[in-house]
């Protein structure tokens, strides 16, 4: 009687078969688990809290406003611990950012210090703060306020043709009058000031420098929303005296006065 040949399977493809299947198993359970858990950490629970966001990126050193700020739902995990939110909003009004802010990310309470705390964050880069010396009629009679604009005149003597007006800074920002700045409240015993602290390009606070010694300045309050040029390109007191009939000084109904003090 023969005996039937049968061949023994090859062991080391048996091992290759169960490992490959072995690690099949293995990347489907290990997908599953990573499938599950970031389903669970990123499921959607309901707990939101509203807090106020900015409606717009902020720069650093930007000085709040109501305006800035809109009310949004945001999921608790994502609110800091200091969040603002609508209650407490008004007591961070007018303060100023420590660093930007994306437009709708939650604003933390110690993102924001008082401006008259860290005075050197409202000044944008590159600017500088600049200090000047005014008088009763400079200061429009104590009327120009924290983040007013103004227009600088200079008036020069000279030889021939009498005095000369010059325009010498547009549209300037202020940021301080005398120690006030931002919203902080007018100091009802003392409320007026002797200077005023502007915003400047380095260059033109060399300009306002080198002017302060050649003649006289004038401070021009311009309206809060008119950032437009002027076009001035300078008067002499013999052109002013020539304009007219008869080389006599115009009379015009257009200039009108405003006399007192603060209302």
């Amino acid at each position: 009687m023969k005996k039937l040949n049968i061949k023994t399977p090859n062991k080391n493809l048996i091992f290759i078969i169960v490992a490959l299947c072995l690690g099949g198993l293995a990347a489907l359970l290990a997908v599953n688990y990573v499938q599950k858990t970031v389903a669970e950490r990123t499921k959607d629970t309901g707990d939101t809290v509203v807090v106020a966001v900015p409606k717009a990126d902020l720069q650093q050193g930007t000085q709040i406003t109501s305006d800035d700020l809109a009310a949004r739902p945001v999921p608790v995990d994502l609110v800091p611990a200091d969040a603002i939110t609508p209650e407490n909003a008004d007591q961070f009004v007018g303060r100023v950012l420590r660093a930007p802010l994306p437009q709708g990310a939650p604003v933390s309470g110690a993102a924001l210090v008082p401006l008259y705390d860290q005075f050197s964050t409202v000044i944008k880069t590159g600017n500088v703060a600049y200090t000047m010396s005014v008088d009763e009629t400079n200061s429009i009679s104590g009327m120009v306020a924290p983040g007013d604009h103004v227009d600088i005149l200079l008036t020069v003597d000279q030889e021939q043709g009498g005095a000369r007006v010059l325009p010498l800074l547009e549209n300037i920002n202020v940021l301080a009058t005398g120690t006030r700045v931002g919203e902080q409240p007018v100091d009802e015993e003392n409320p007026g000031y002797s200077n005023i602290t502007l915003e400047l390009a380095p260059r033109e606070a060399e300009r306002l420098t080198v002017a302060g010694k050649a003649g006289g300045l004038r401070v021009m309050l311009r309206h809060n929303e008119d950032s437009s040029p002027f076009g001035l390109g300078g008067l002499t007191q013999k052109q002013l005296l020539e304009t007219g009939n008869g080389g006599k000084v115009r009379q015009s109904s257009g200039v009108h006065f405003i006399i007192g003090g603060k209302g």
